[in-house]
């Protein structure tokens, strides 16, 4: 494995910069492939035999379970910077599905050679795993304010968090076309679909938020923010001043 230059520290911490290192170089190019994928192309399929890991490097991505009454329940989206299947390394099966809402271009490491890189590259090693226990960390964050949010929280938080990873800033805005099937909506903020089509008219008719036929428009992020925090602070949640949101959204 060759030597991964420390040219800027910052660099050398990122993820994406040693995987593109190796990428490039002709000794290590065979480990690792740049892949263009379609729309609707699953980057891993719940129950099926785990191939490998993707590295976003552009798309959109949603991540997803099939509940018992054949309901899928979205727990994450992907965007460029975020890595798919990393979870499901040591395991025989996905357990979660991935799929491209658009075109997406990834690095692609199947699992013999993700294995190599990782025993013959201690400095690789690290970012991965500081990588997995931030993503662990943030959900842990997020499901803990979830369990404690109201329906109305719960329903801006998983719009912040679409517009976050999927949201075009616009001159009206941060425009979202993906995830805004009200079905969708409510499976990320695991509200009801009756009380998500409510709480996101009150949020339109308040002009926090522009509804339009396939895309939202938050128009006053700072006041969706500001109302998550007021819940914290009211009910003094812990770290209520600086709530996660802040580093999030």
């Amino acid at each position: 494995m060759p030597e991964l230059t420390n040219q800027n520290f910052k660099q050398s911490r990122s993820l994406y910069y040693n995987l593109k290192l190796l990428a490039n170089n002709k000794e290590t190019s065979h480990l690792i492939s740049i892949q263009k994928l379609e729309k609707r192309f699953f980057l891993a399929e719940e129950n099926k035999p785990v191939q490998g890991i993707y590295f976003i490097l552009k798309g959109k991505v949603k991540i997803y379970n099939t509940e018992i009454n054949q309901k899928t329940k979205i727990f994450s989206l992907a965007a460029k910077g975020d890595i798919i299947g990393l979870s499901s390394l040591n395991a025989t099966n996905y357990w979660s599905s991935a799929v491209a809402l658009d075109e997406v271009s990834a690095y692609f490491i199947n699992t013999n050679n993700l294995k190599y890189i990782l025993k013959n590259n201690s400095e690789l090693s690290l970012l991965f795993i500081d990588a997995l226990a931030l993503k662990l960390h943030d959900d842990e964050i997020r499901q803990w304010y979830l369990n404690l949010f109201p329906a109305p929280e719960r329903v801006i938080e998983a719009l912040l968090l679409i517009a976050s990873k999927f949201g075009e800033v616009t001159e009206s805005g941060i425009e979202i076309s993906d995830c805004i099937v009200r079905g969708e909506i409510a499976s990320l903020a695991n509200v009801s679909v009756e009380n998500t089509i409510r709480i996101v008219s009150t949020l339109n008719l308040k002009n926090y938020i522009l509804v339009e036929h396939k895309k939202i428009i938050i128009k006053n992020r700072e006041e969706l923010i500001n109302q998550l925090k007021q819940f914290c602070c009211l009910h003094k949640l812990p770290n209520a001043k600086t709530c996660y949101f802040d580093v999030f959204y």
